[in-house]
């Protein structure tokens, strides 16, 4: 899937109708994601993406793993989106969580899986 048709695949499951903000938004929930993996899955969930998608992982790991939950992985997208709520964050996150599970294998979906808290398992695994 090239970068245009996740954005536009993302932009139909989030109700962001403006492309620039929902490609903002994909490279926010991307950042965060990366983050809260380890460095090593990070860098597996990445390897998996098609090039256009690597050009706006924008892969930067630090070597530690940010240890939010479900709360605070909302609220730093709604925040750093310039979004209105914690509900449309999530309905954001779900739709990029949802399009990055279309990219890559079942295998790395379950190990992004093991990695996260129940919270943030659970919007994964609904996405």
């Amino acid at each position: 899937m090239r970068k245009e048709q996740f954005i536009t695949r993302v932009q139909k499951h989030s109700g962001i109708s403006d492309k620039k903000k929902c490609k903002d938004l994909c490279v926010v929930v991307f950042d965060l994601l990366s983050h809260r993996l380890t460095e090593d899955e990070s860098r597996d969930l990445w390897s998996q993406l098609p090039s256009g998608l690597k050009e706006i992982w924008d892969y930067k790991h630090t070597g530690k793993v940010l240890k939010i939950h479900k709360d605070q992985f909302l609220k730093m997208v709604m925040d750093s989106g310039e979004l209105n709520s914690t509900e449309q964050a999530e309905k954001v996150t779900k739709a990029v969580f949802r399009a990055i599970k279309e990219q890559i294998s079942i295998g790395e979906t379950s190990d992004v899986t093991s990695q996260l808290p129940a919270d943030l398992k659970d919007l994964w695994g609904s996405a």
